[in-house]
């Protein structure tokens, strides 16, 4: 798929400039008549700065607790009988987050001219989820877009549950690796270099592990311009590498072997898999479309790519939990109940039986990690400080004992 921007005439008379996706530009012309608007200028976006800019600038973003708020708000209004475009004005009006408004604003004059919500939403790239244009589309289609909105909210709640669970439980290790971290610096940069100075006027002889750790923080302080520099240029790379196709798939594919924490985030991509297909297939959305769509929301680069390898099989007339078992991402219980699902036509129900079984999983997981890691870090803090300690007063020990003799 190609970006352009173009400069159309929309059939109010409204002359505007908006980025269309397409493959290419007969196909995006076509689309743009059956629409009944005017084409007046196209330019395509060279695909390498596109690429460079999407790599190195900061994406905007709407925050999840801000977009449920919004679609209650939006559910509330359509159940109430008021048209999508009054809605939309009222919701205009109580958006503080400027990203999002002009993002309203855009969807609000695309509606009034004719398109659809769902494609209205869709046009503004990533900045909302695929996921949730298709279920715009699905109730548009139905004619039951406040319930799907309703079915959408309940998934997002869901979803941000599972989310804080994980995020809470790994800030207490995160605390104590900063705070190691912060007094190994203390120790290198200004303590360990002080009590040298001492030591060197007392004359003492150092031993090897004392000798070691002045060498690493002399070093350390001498050099912390260029090791500085290192670090931050080492971070801007990994960065940036990161948010190309193959860097983010090898860091994600990392992070699912991580020891402790991986288990969980292996948990956690499964579950929003399994969660947001039985809610796109409650919506009646196909479910080749609905697997696509489910593989993209998961937000792991090795479970997307094989997640749509799966897709590929289904649509051949490959068996879901054939599939699934074939990728080696997906539990075995889980593989089962989907199978199960697909013979009695329950797929659904199984879905949201396997999401929340590995709910219980996730948590169970959570609390075994955190009752594993506490000590794990404590026991690594009071290695690093007695390692420190020793190699300072080891010197002083020894000179204390032959002065004694």
């Amino acid at each position: 798929m190609a970006q352009f921007s173009c400069r159309v005439a929309l059939p109010s008379g409204e002359i505007v400039e908006r980025s269309f996706l397409a493959a290419d530009e007969a196909t995006l012309k076509r689309e743009l008549e059956e629409k009944d608007v005017l084409l007046l200028e196209l330019r395509r976006k060279n695909p390498v700065l596109q690429m460079a800019a999407a790599a190195l600038r900061i994406r905007p973003r709407i925050s999840p607790r801000e977009f449920l708020f919004f679609n209650q708000e939006l559910s509330a209004l359509l159940r109430a009988g008021l048209p999508i475009l009054a809605s939309l004005d009222i919701l205009l009006e109580r958006r503080k987050n400027q990203v999002f408004k002009r993002a309203l604003a855009d969807i609000r004059e695309r509606v009034k001219s004719g398109e659809a919500l769902s494609d209205a939403f869709a046009a503004q790239g990533d900045l909302f989820a695929r996921l949730y244009c298709a279920s715009l589309a699905s109730g548009e289609r139905s004619g039951e877009l406040p319930t799907v909105l309703g079915r959408y909210i309940h998934y997002s709640r869901t979803v941000m549950a599972v989310r804080r669970k994980v995020m809470g439980a790994l800030i207490y290790p995160a605390i104590l690796m900063i705070a190691s971290a912060c007094l190994v610096a203390l120790m290198v940069f200004f303590i360990i270099p002080k009590f040298n100075e001492f030591l060197t006027d007392f004359g003492a002889n150092l031993p090897l592990l004392t000798e070691i750790l002045v060498g690493v923080a002399l070093f350390c302080r001498g050099h912390w311009v260029a090791i500085l520099s290192i670090a931050v240029g080492t971070f801007v790379g990994i960065s940036v590498w990161q948010r190309t196709p193959r860097g983010r798939r090898a860091m994600d594919r990392f992070k699912l072997r991580l020891p402790l924490v991986g288990g969980i985030l292996h948990d956690y991509c499964q579950n929003r898999f399994t969660r947001t297909l039985g809610t796109l297939i409650a919506g009646g959305i196909p479910l080749v479309t609905s697997l696509e769509l489910s593989a993209r929301a998961v937000g792991n680069a090795e479970f997307e790519q094989k997640l749509l390898e799966v897709t590929a099989g289904v649509r051949e007339g490959q068996a879901l939990w054939e599939s699934l078992e074939k990728t080696g991402l997906i539990s075995d219980i889980a593989v089962e109940m989907i199978k199960v699902g697909e013979s009695t036509g329950s797929l659904e129900e199984m879905l949201t039986n396997t999401s929340d079984f590995t709910d219980e999983e996730i948590d169970f997981r959570l609390a075994r990690t955190v009752t594993l890691i506490e000590p794990l870090m404590l026991i690594f803090m009071a290695v690093i400080v007695a390692v420190m300690l020793l190699s300072i007063y080891l010197p002083l020990l020894q000179s204390f004992s032959r002065s004694g003799v």
